[in-house]
């Protein structure tokens, strides 16, 4: 099985261990900003424009590199939009500190996955996105960083320990070709 693919898996596999149900706040207001909501519409828009990425994998020091086309963008993007923060019973779990053109989302309890989301804004349009989560269990502890960059980059970094498999950590970066 080729580098591409094993990462593919652990991530997939990972996601699919840490799902919860996603729903929006009660009165339809979200409490804080609509992550999933933006990054499936950046999934709509890229499947649309349908850019070339040159796609850079590297597990454990081993790096694979390939030009291609994603097909399913809402794929690429899942680690992104599940970790949206707008389910009502977190309505009140993130300190919102704004700071100029940088908007900070921390989680007030640690036993949240996703602990930190930085924003960055260019006038009203979003520039810059990282995204720190956290998963600490009896089966396995993993420390993420994603961070997106519109029409420029994505990257997704991972360090991970899963008893009885040791420890793994990846990062996918994604080049968006002009």
């Amino acid at each position: 099985m080729s580098l591409y693919k094993q990462v593919l898996t652990i991530c997939i596999l990972l996601y699919a261990t840490s799902c919860t149900e996603d729903k929006k706040a009660p009165d339809g207001q979200n409490a804080y900003f609509d992550i999933r909501g933006f990054f499936t519409t950046e999934a709509d828009r890229l499947n649309r424009q349908n850019p070339q990425i040159l796609k850079e994998v590297n597990h454990n020091g081993k790096t694979e590199k390939k030009t291609l086309q994603i097909t399913d963008w809402k794929q690429e993007l899942d680690l992104f939009i599940s970790s949206d923060i707008n389910k009502p019973a977190w309505k009140k779990s993130y300190a919102i500190e704004k700071n100029g053109n940088v908007t900070t989302y921390t989680a007030l309890d640690t036993t949240l996955k996703v602990r930190k989301i930085r924003l960055e804004r260019n006038g009203k349009k979003i520039s810059a996105f990282e995204i720190s989560s956290r998963v600490n269990n009896e089966i396995y502890t993993s420390a993420e960083t994603l961070n997106y960059y519109p029409d420029s980059l994505y990257t997704i970094e991972k360090e991970q320990n899963v008893k009885g498999l040791g420890n793994n950590t990846y990062k996918i970066e994604g080049k968006i070709k002009p």
